[in-house]
Protein backbone atom coordinates (compact mmCIF):
# COMPACT_ATOMS: atom_id res chain seq x y z
CA UNK A 1 0.00 0.00 0.00
CA UNK A 2 1.02 3.54 -0.92
CA UNK A 3 2.52 5.76 2.11
CA UNK A 4 0.84 9.29 2.05
CA UNK A 5 2.58 12.11 2.90
CA UNK A 6 1.08 12.74 6.55
CA UNK A 7 2.11 9.28 7.03
CA UNK A 8 5.33 9.23 6.07
CA UNK A 9 6.00 12.30 8.17
CA UNK A 10 4.20 10.44 11.16
CA UNK A 11 6.82 8.05 10.26
CA UNK A 12 10.14 9.85 10.40
CA UNK A 13 8.66 11.61 13.45
CA UNK A 14 8.70 8.70 15.38
CA UNK A 15 11.55 6.80 13.86
CA UNK A 16 13.70 9.57 13.68
CA UNK A 17 12.30 12.62 15.38
CA UNK A 18 15.42 14.70 15.24
CA UNK A 19 16.28 14.28 11.89
CA UNK A 20 15.96 17.54 9.39
CA UNK A 21 13.29 18.24 7.59
CA UNK A 22 14.03 21.36 5.94
CA UNK A 23 15.39 24.72 7.16
CA UNK A 24 15.54 28.46 6.17
CA UNK A 25 18.46 30.04 7.18
CA UNK A 26 19.51 29.29 10.83
CA UNK A 27 15.96 28.17 11.37
CA UNK A 28 16.07 24.08 11.84
CA UNK A 29 12.86 22.24 11.41
CA UNK A 30 13.22 18.62 13.15
CA UNK A 31 10.65 16.09 11.39
CA UNK A 32 9.77 16.38 15.45
CA UNK A 33 8.98 19.96 15.16
CA UNK A 34 7.20 20.04 12.40
CA UNK A 35 4.68 17.22 13.32
CA UNK A 36 4.13 19.17 16.42
CA UNK A 37 3.07 22.39 14.44
CA UNK A 38 1.39 20.52 11.68
CA UNK A 39 -1.08 18.76 14.51
CA UNK A 40 -1.25 22.55 15.99
CA UNK A 41 -2.48 24.11 13.24
CA UNK A 42 -4.54 21.30 12.12
CA UNK A 43 -6.59 21.57 15.15
CA UNK A 44 -6.76 25.38 15.15
CA UNK A 45 -8.15 25.25 11.71
CA UNK A 46 -10.92 22.21 12.88
CA UNK A 47 -11.37 24.24 15.90
CA UNK A 48 -12.53 27.49 13.53
CA UNK A 49 -14.66 24.84 11.71
CA UNK A 50 -12.77 23.80 8.69
CA UNK A 51 -12.53 20.45 7.16
CA UNK A 52 -13.14 18.16 4.22
CA UNK A 53 -13.11 20.04 1.06
CA UNK A 54 -12.83 23.66 3.08
CA UNK A 55 -10.71 25.85 0.82
CA UNK A 56 -7.58 27.80 2.79
CA UNK A 57 -5.69 29.83 0.52
CA UNK A 58 -2.03 30.37 1.10
CA UNK A 59 -0.37 33.67 0.43
CA UNK A 60 3.36 33.16 1.30
CA UNK A 61 6.72 33.10 0.31
CA UNK A 62 9.49 30.09 0.80
CA UNK A 63 8.89 30.39 4.72
CA UNK A 64 8.03 27.75 7.62
CA UNK A 65 4.52 28.48 7.81
CA UNK A 66 3.64 27.79 4.38
CA UNK A 67 4.95 24.30 4.74
CA UNK A 68 3.31 23.72 7.55
CA UNK A 69 -0.35 24.65 6.22
CA UNK A 70 0.08 22.71 3.72
CA UNK A 71 0.34 19.92 5.87
CA UNK A 72 -1.91 20.80 8.30
CA UNK A 73 -4.29 20.57 5.19
CA UNK A 74 -3.60 17.59 4.20
CA UNK A 75 -3.81 16.09 7.63
CA UNK A 76 -7.71 17.24 8.20
CA UNK A 77 -8.98 17.20 4.38
CA UNK A 78 -8.81 21.00 3.64
CA UNK A 79 -7.83 22.43 0.22
CA UNK A 80 -5.10 24.01 0.07
CA UNK A 81 -4.82 27.20 -2.23
CA UNK A 82 -1.38 28.61 -2.82
CA UNK A 83 -1.56 32.12 -4.51
CA UNK A 84 0.92 33.25 -6.39
CA UNK A 85 3.30 35.73 -4.73
CA UNK A 86 3.83 38.03 -7.47
CA UNK A 87 0.08 38.71 -8.31
CA UNK A 88 -0.97 42.45 -8.20
CA UNK A 89 -4.46 43.48 -6.30
CA UNK A 90 -6.46 43.69 -9.53
CA UNK A 91 -5.23 40.00 -10.01
CA UNK A 92 -5.86 38.39 -6.31
CA UNK A 93 -9.82 40.13 -6.44
CA UNK A 94 -11.01 37.87 -9.22
CA UNK A 95 -8.77 35.00 -8.22
CA UNK A 96 -9.93 35.14 -4.37
CA UNK A 97 -13.90 35.45 -5.29
CA UNK A 98 -13.55 31.96 -7.74
CA UNK A 99 -11.73 30.25 -4.52
CA UNK A 100 -14.36 31.45 -1.94
CA UNK A 101 -11.78 30.78 0.81
CA UNK A 102 -13.01 29.97 4.43
CA UNK A 103 -9.82 31.03 5.62
CA UNK A 104 -7.00 33.08 4.51
CA UNK A 105 -3.10 32.96 5.92
CA UNK A 106 -0.48 35.05 4.37
CA UNK A 107 2.27 37.18 4.88
CA UNK A 108 1.94 40.95 5.98
CA UNK A 109 4.01 42.78 2.97
CA UNK A 110 1.44 40.39 0.42
CA UNK A 111 -1.49 40.66 2.75
CA UNK A 112 -1.60 44.41 1.80
CA UNK A 113 -3.04 43.34 -2.06
CA UNK A 114 -5.68 41.23 -0.19
CA UNK A 115 -6.66 43.89 2.54
CA UNK A 116 -9.70 45.92 0.63
CA UNK A 117 -11.16 42.64 -0.43
CA UNK A 118 -14.80 42.69 0.43
CA UNK A 119 -15.36 40.23 3.23
CA UNK A 120 -17.99 38.03 1.08
CA UNK A 121 -15.04 37.21 -0.20
CA UNK A 122 -12.78 36.71 2.67
CA UNK A 123 -14.32 37.06 5.78
CA UNK A 124 -12.93 39.48 8.10
CA UNK A 125 -12.71 36.88 11.13
CA UNK A 126 -10.86 34.10 8.98
CA UNK A 127 -7.82 36.33 8.03
CA UNK A 128 -4.77 35.24 9.48
CA UNK A 129 -0.96 36.62 9.29
CA UNK A 130 2.16 34.56 9.85
CA UNK A 131 5.61 35.99 10.67
CA UNK A 132 3.95 39.63 11.75
CA UNK A 133 1.54 42.07 12.08
CA UNK A 134 -0.41 43.46 9.17
CA UNK A 135 -1.61 47.19 9.39
CA UNK A 136 -5.25 46.32 9.62
CA UNK A 137 -7.97 45.44 12.54
CA UNK A 138 -9.47 42.62 10.59
CA UNK A 139 -6.28 40.75 10.55
CA UNK A 140 -5.07 38.41 13.62
CA UNK A 141 -1.81 36.72 13.82
CA UNK A 142 -1.35 32.88 13.03
CA UNK A 143 0.12 32.02 16.52
CA UNK A 144 -3.60 32.98 17.58
CA UNK A 145 -4.61 29.93 15.60
CA UNK A 146 -2.09 28.24 17.01
CA UNK A 147 -3.46 28.51 20.44
CA UNK A 148 -6.77 27.38 19.75
CA UNK A 149 -5.07 24.28 18.45
CA UNK A 150 -2.65 23.45 21.43
CA UNK A 151 -6.15 22.12 23.19
CA UNK A 152 -8.59 21.86 20.10
CA UNK A 153 -11.03 18.64 19.07
CA UNK A 154 -9.18 15.88 17.00
CA UNK A 155 -9.21 16.42 13.63
CA UNK A 156 -10.76 15.34 10.49
CA UNK A 157 -9.98 12.63 8.35
CA UNK A 158 -9.62 13.38 4.47
CA UNK A 159 -10.74 11.19 1.54
CA UNK A 160 -8.10 9.70 -0.56
CA UNK A 161 -10.45 10.94 -3.58
CA UNK A 162 -11.32 14.22 -2.92
CA UNK A 163 -9.57 17.61 -3.81
CA UNK A 164 -6.13 18.10 -2.02
CA UNK A 165 -5.24 21.20 -3.87
CA UNK A 166 -5.71 23.76 -6.13
CA UNK A 167 -2.79 25.26 -8.19
CA UNK A 168 -3.20 27.93 -10.64
CA UNK A 169 -2.22 28.59 -13.88
CA UNK A 170 0.34 31.07 -15.20
CA UNK A 171 -2.62 33.12 -17.01
CA UNK A 172 -0.62 33.79 -20.50
CA UNK A 173 -3.61 33.09 -21.84
CA UNK A 174 -6.58 33.95 -20.04
CA UNK A 175 -7.95 34.26 -16.37
CA UNK A 176 -5.78 32.36 -14.41
CA UNK A 177 -7.26 28.37 -14.04
CA UNK A 178 -7.29 26.35 -11.08
CA UNK A 179 -5.54 22.78 -11.46
CA UNK A 180 -6.93 20.47 -8.56
CA UNK A 181 -5.38 17.38 -7.19
CA UNK A 182 -6.67 15.02 -4.79
CA UNK A 183 -5.03 13.17 -1.70
CA UNK A 184 -4.30 10.13 -4.49
CA UNK A 185 -2.86 12.06 -7.20
CA UNK A 186 -0.66 13.85 -4.96
CA UNK A 187 1.00 10.28 -3.63
CA UNK A 188 1.23 8.83 -6.97
CA UNK A 189 3.13 12.46 -8.09
CA UNK A 190 5.73 12.35 -4.90
CA UNK A 191 6.28 8.30 -5.15
CA UNK A 192 7.05 9.34 -9.14
CA UNK A 193 9.99 11.28 -8.01
CA UNK A 194 11.30 7.77 -6.18
CA UNK A 195 13.41 7.33 -9.39
CA UNK A 196 15.19 10.38 -9.11
CA UNK A 197 17.32 8.85 -6.63
CA UNK A 198 15.87 11.26 -3.65
CA UNK A 199 16.85 9.58 -0.35
CA UNK A 200 18.77 10.37 3.35
CA UNK A 201 22.06 10.66 1.94
CA UNK A 202 20.97 13.58 -0.33
CA UNK A 203 20.42 17.45 0.48
CA UNK A 204 18.57 19.62 -1.82
CA UNK A 205 18.44 23.17 -1.88
CA UNK A 206 15.20 24.27 -3.00
CA UNK A 207 14.50 28.37 -4.07
CA UNK A 208 11.34 27.48 -6.47
CA UNK A 209 8.62 29.07 -5.04
CA UNK A 210 5.95 26.34 -3.56
CA UNK A 211 3.08 28.49 -4.61
CA UNK A 212 3.70 26.83 -7.77
CA UNK A 213 3.84 23.07 -8.77
CA UNK A 214 7.72 22.23 -9.83
CA UNK A 215 8.54 23.54 -6.16
CA UNK A 216 5.98 22.18 -4.42
CA UNK A 217 5.94 18.55 -5.35
CA UNK A 218 9.77 18.71 -5.10
CA UNK A 219 9.51 19.38 -1.73
CA UNK A 220 6.81 17.65 -0.93
CA UNK A 221 9.02 14.37 -1.95
CA UNK A 222 11.67 15.42 -0.03
CA UNK A 223 9.45 15.58 2.74
CA UNK A 224 8.10 12.13 1.60
CA UNK A 225 11.82 10.48 1.50
CA UNK A 226 13.56 11.71 4.43
CA UNK A 227 15.64 14.22 2.17
CA UNK A 228 16.58 17.65 4.22
CA UNK A 229 15.73 20.71 2.61
CA UNK A 230 17.93 23.83 2.29
CA UNK A 231 14.82 25.87 1.53
CA UNK A 232 14.99 29.48 0.46
CA UNK A 233 12.64 32.18 0.43
CA UNK A 234 12.79 33.42 -2.69
CA UNK A 235 15.52 33.01 -5.58
CA UNK A 236 18.73 34.59 -5.24
CA UNK A 237 21.68 33.60 -7.07
CA UNK A 238 24.14 34.51 -4.34
CA UNK A 239 22.24 33.08 -1.44
CA UNK A 240 21.79 29.94 -3.62
CA UNK A 241 25.11 29.31 -4.21
CA UNK A 242 26.36 30.01 -0.74
CA UNK A 243 24.09 27.19 0.71
CA UNK A 244 25.16 24.87 -1.57
CA UNK A 245 28.46 25.51 -0.22
CA UNK A 246 27.93 25.92 3.06
CA UNK A 247 25.52 23.30 3.23
CA UNK A 248 27.18 20.89 0.52
CA UNK A 249 23.74 20.31 -1.31
CA UNK A 250 23.87 17.60 -3.64
CA UNK A 251 20.23 18.04 -5.38
CA UNK A 252 18.99 21.58 -7.50
CA UNK A 253 15.78 22.06 -8.99
CA UNK A 254 15.55 24.76 -11.41
CA UNK A 255 14.25 26.64 -14.52
CA UNK A 256 16.51 27.50 -17.54
CA UNK A 257 16.85 31.12 -15.96
CA UNK A 258 17.92 30.48 -12.49
CA UNK A 259 20.79 28.26 -13.84
CA UNK A 260 21.83 31.33 -15.89
CA UNK A 261 21.85 33.36 -13.12
CA UNK A 262 23.57 30.84 -11.03
CA UNK A 263 26.09 30.73 -13.81
CA UNK A 264 26.65 34.33 -13.93
CA UNK A 265 27.16 34.60 -10.26
CA UNK A 266 29.50 31.49 -9.77
CA UNK A 267 31.71 33.49 -12.74
CA UNK A 268 31.50 36.41 -10.41
CA UNK A 269 32.60 35.24 -7.43
CA UNK A 270 33.46 31.29 -7.30
CA UNK A 271 31.79 29.23 -4.58
CA UNK A 272 33.12 25.25 -4.11
CA UNK A 273 29.82 23.38 -5.49
CA UNK A 274 31.58 20.38 -5.90
CA UNK A 275 28.96 18.45 -3.71
CA UNK A 276 26.23 18.91 -6.44
CA UNK A 277 24.89 15.51 -8.09
CA UNK A 278 21.59 16.70 -9.96
CA UNK A 279 20.51 19.42 -11.17
CA UNK A 280 17.01 19.16 -12.38
CA UNK A 281 15.42 21.76 -15.05
CA UNK A 282 12.15 22.07 -15.68
CA UNK A 283 9.18 24.50 -16.82
CA UNK A 284 10.24 26.33 -19.86
CA UNK A 285 12.41 25.60 -22.98
CA UNK A 286 16.14 24.53 -23.76
CA UNK A 287 17.88 27.79 -24.00
CA UNK A 288 21.57 27.59 -24.93
CA UNK A 289 23.32 30.18 -21.94
CA UNK A 290 26.60 31.27 -22.85
CA UNK A 291 29.00 30.71 -20.19
CA UNK A 292 31.46 33.38 -20.99
CA UNK A 293 34.86 31.82 -19.26
CA UNK A 294 38.28 30.52 -19.82
CA UNK A 295 39.11 26.97 -19.09
CA UNK A 296 40.44 27.68 -15.79
CA UNK A 297 37.72 29.17 -14.27
CA UNK A 298 35.81 26.64 -15.40
CA UNK A 299 38.01 23.64 -13.80
CA UNK A 300 36.89 25.36 -10.35
CA UNK A 301 35.41 22.60 -7.83
CA UNK A 302 32.03 22.14 -8.21
CA UNK A 303 31.73 22.63 -12.65
CA UNK A 304 31.84 19.58 -13.77
CA UNK A 305 29.70 18.35 -11.10
CA UNK A 306 26.87 21.03 -12.06
CA UNK A 307 26.93 20.31 -15.42
CA UNK A 308 28.77 23.18 -16.37
CA UNK A 309 30.52 22.80 -19.82
CA UNK A 310 33.00 25.08 -21.37
CA UNK A 311 30.31 27.28 -22.89
CA UNK A 312 26.85 26.83 -21.69
CA UNK A 313 24.95 24.53 -19.09
CA UNK A 314 24.24 21.26 -20.78
CA UNK A 315 20.68 20.28 -19.70
CA UNK A 316 19.79 18.56 -23.02
CA UNK A 317 20.97 15.40 -24.48
CA UNK A 318 21.05 16.40 -28.23
CA UNK A 319 23.29 19.35 -27.61
CA UNK A 320 26.45 17.38 -25.82
CA UNK A 321 28.14 16.97 -29.09
CA UNK A 322 28.09 20.75 -28.92
CA UNK A 323 29.74 20.87 -25.79
CA UNK A 324 32.62 18.72 -26.41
Amino acid sequence: MTTTLTEALHQHARSHPKSVAFQVGEDVWTYQRLVHEVERLARGLVGHGLGNGSRVALHMANVPELAVAFCACFEIGAIAAPLNTRLKSAELRPLLQRLGPALYIGQADLYRRVAATDASIVPWNARFIAGGAADDPWTQGLTRLLEDGAAGPAKAEPEADAPALLLTTSGTTGQPKFVTHTQATLTAVIESVRHLGLDGTQTAAIALPLTHGFGLFLFLACLRFGVPVVLLERFDPDAVLDAIERHRCTWLPGVPAMFGALLERQQARTRNVRSLKVCLSSGDIYVRLGYRSSSRQCSEPGCAASGVRRRRLAVSPTDRSQDR
